[in-house]
């Protein structure tokens, strides 16, 4: 496990900027939105990060991750981990300076999302949908939302500008000014205003093919100009939450389109979700991670050999949810079996990789059903032994077995020492994956080849004795006859 070595060290320094304050309304969102989705661990890592700044700083002091760790009594691989989640989720942006004496890292705070932006967010809406479930989602929308007012029964006084302030005269402004008044209005390149703007969660627009989706999509439906940035930033999110190809991105997206005037987002954000519903269900997508992080993985430049190997791979480059798939034979995952999935991921924070061996050796153990309490005690084993890699997972899934092995043959022994008649019954062989048989086939076949009696010479006297017995009954015979 020292992989996280060569991205963070203890030693690194660190400092902590924000670009403004946290009202308690952004603290509210953040624990009451923001936590179910990363975590409290996570949560906790931007409480601390935000506590190094002294009162009315927008700068702290530099001090060590090894502080950090001390303070927030987790390993370094921990903070680490969840500093992605921070990213990811747009609460932070890491910044890394590499010299000669050593790194330091910048770790910039963002202030979160409005309750309407956030509600209104199509990424992060839906999946706080999924981990609290409809009725505790809408309570939280009810606690951030207050009555409309009917604004028509009044009658709206506001002054404008212009009807309170006047601009000064040409004669009012003294000539020798206008320059230091220019100066004045100018921000100093090495500065910046407090505050920030634009969407915090950011997508890499490559994973969508846009091209394919254009080529399909009728220009005489959707012109090319009605697909604006914002459209094509909807476009990007509705295709990652609810996985919708390019080519039945573009149905969704003529169906959005007003009057060939423009795409409406809203009714792109609807049309996507009936789709969903049509063709999966009527719960929303789960979040979940993709496959087994890199850094874990113990296959990536190696040409699997053996036939271990090859499933290492496997396991590493395979989403849980594909897998279950693939054991399906490509039928549709229920969502309680994806509830699952999704627990091992985020409850137990179980890598991808680890996970898939837990989901094969409980459906090779229960004929293809997941059995949730075995799958939690196993997982929740796992997570207290902070496995990462497959291999090791590997290793425990075959302890696992050894030991039911042995409380089987040991109530095997003791149910036959009671019996005292009547034919033994076949026990129920355990179907088990491959993976987790063959070695044991192999030590099973040494055992017999090593308890196989080979011919001992007791055994070759007493079949002569045999032969010769049978050949004295065949004389006598033959002289009774004679006689």
């Amino acid at each position: 496990m020292s992989w996280h070595w060569k991205e963070l060290l203890p030693v690194d320094s660190f400092t902590v900027r924000v670009s403004s304050y946290l009202t308690d309304l952004d603290q509210k969102v953040i624990t009451l939105l923001y936590q179910p989705l990363v975590g409290a661990l996570a949560h906790s890592l931007y409480m601390t990060l935000w506590t190094q700044l002294e009162r009315d700083q927008y700068w702290s002091e530099s001090q060590t991750h090894r502080q950090l760790m001390l303070m927030m009594n987790i390993p370094l691989q921990s903070i680490f981990e969840e500093r992605k989640k921070l990213e990811a989720i747009g609460l932070l942006k890491t910044y890394k300076n590499s010299k000669e004496e050593g790194s330091s890292y910048l770790y910039e705070l963002q202030q979160p999302m409005s309750p309407k932006q956030f509600f209104e967010n199509d990424v992060l809406s839906v999946y706080l949908f999924n981990r609290l479930g409809k009725q505790k989602y809408r309570q939280l929308r009810e606690r951030f939302t207050e009555d409309k007012v009917d604004k028509g029964e009044y009658t709206e006084l506001t002054h404008s500008f212009d009807e309170v302030f006047h601009s000064l005269h040409h004669s009012e402004i003294v000539s020798n000014l206008q320059s230091e008044t220019s100066d004045a209005m100018k921000l100093n390149e090495a500065s910046e205003l407090l505050g920030q703007d634009g969407d915090s969660l950011t997508f890499i627009e490559g994973n969508f093919d846009f091209e394919l989706m254009k080529k399909d999509l009728s220009s005489f439906i959707v012109p090319e100009q009605l697909l604006t940035k914002e459209v094509n930033q909807a476009i990007i999110r509705l295709a990652f939450v609810y996985r919708i190809e390019p080519l039945e991105m573009s149905r969704i997206v003529g169906q959005a389109v007003l009057h060939d005037d423009e795409v409406d987002i809203d009714l792109l954000r609807k049309k996507a979700q009936e789709w969903y519903k049509i063709e999966h269900s009527s719960e929303p997508p789960g979040l979940g991670l993709k496959v087994h992080p890199i850094q874990h993985q113990t296959m990536t430049s190696v040409e699997p050999k053996t036939e271990e190997e090859k499933i290492i791979k496997f396991y590493e480059t395979t989403p849980p949810l594909t897998l279950l798939e693939i054991r399906s034979d490509g039928a549709y995952v229920a969502p309680a079996d994806a509830k699952i999935v999704e627990s091992l991921l985020m409850d137990y924070q179980l890598l991808p990789g680890v996970a898939n061996v837990l989901i094969d050796y409980v459906l090779f153990q229960h004929d293809m059903k997941l059995q949730k309490a075995l799958i939690d005690k196993i997982a929740a084993h796992w997570a207290r032994k902070k496995i990462n890699k497959v291999a090791d997972a590997m290793v425990l899934a075959r302890e696992e077995q050894e030991k039911k092995v042995v409380a089987k043959e040991r109530s095997q022994s003791n149910a036959s020492s009671k019996r005292t008649q009547g034919p033994r019954k076949n026990t129920r062989r355990d179907r088990l994956p491959k993976w987790l048989v063959e070695e044991k086939e192999k030590e099973k076949n040494k055992d017999q080849e090593k308890k196989t009696p080979e011919s001992s010479p007791e055994s070759t006297d007493a079949k002569e004795r045999f032969d010769k017995m049978m050949e004295e009954l065949k004389k006598r015979k033959r002289e009774k006859g004679e006689n």
